[in-house]
């Protein structure tokens, strides 16, 4: 016979004890797939060319010349407005700055070649255009991943890429 008074579903300890369980998991879980190499050196492609395509997409849309200055140690690039001012990323409203170094996901990533003209920046034109071609080598523990941007269209491909990112132009 059944007891009209218990209720059917959980109690606090058991929720308490599930939600807990799934804390444990996470915590172990999380920074396990962050160590691995090919994931994180993934990811900072894909940062990459975002912010390369925002940073054009900003030009464009503002009418006014910008720069991604590739810093000299490989340790990131920031984005600087035609007066040489650092710009503000418009994801974040802070200044448009990455330091693989001080990000504790992507700490180890190196820009480790940069072919980009004379100089160490890629610059976009007041119209969004790149002025002209760029390759960039992005490596991680033994991996890498090669961005290459056209001249003009400023389009972006992520060469090895495993997540299939495709530049859709935007």
């Amino acid at each position: 016979m059944r007891n009209p008074h218990r209720h059917s579903g959980f109690t606090i300890l058991e929720l308490i004890l599930a939600l807990l369980l799934v804390s444990i998991i996470a915590t172990l879980a999380i920074p396990m797939y962050f160590k691995n190499d090919e994931v994180t050196l993934e990811n900072a492609a894909v940062l990459l060319a975002r912010d390369l395509r925002a940073t054009q997409n900003r030009s464009a849309y503002m009418g006014r010349a910008a720069r991604v200055e590739f810093l000299e140690d490989g340790d990131g690039y920031q984005v600087l407005d035609a007066d040489g001012n650092l710009t503000r990323n418009p994801r974040t409203d802070q200044p448009f700055v990455r330091r693989y170094s001080s990000d504790g996901v992507f700490e180890g990533v190196r820009i480790v070649e940069i072919e980009v003209g004379d100089d160490l920046f890629l610059d976009y034109g007041s119209k969004g255009y790149a002025t002209e071609e760029a390759r960039l080598v992005l490596a991680f523990h033994g991996e890498v991943r090669v961005l290459l941007v056209e001249r003009r269209s400023g389009r972006i491909r992520i060469m090895g890429s495993t997540s299939g990112w495709r530049d859709l132009g935007y």
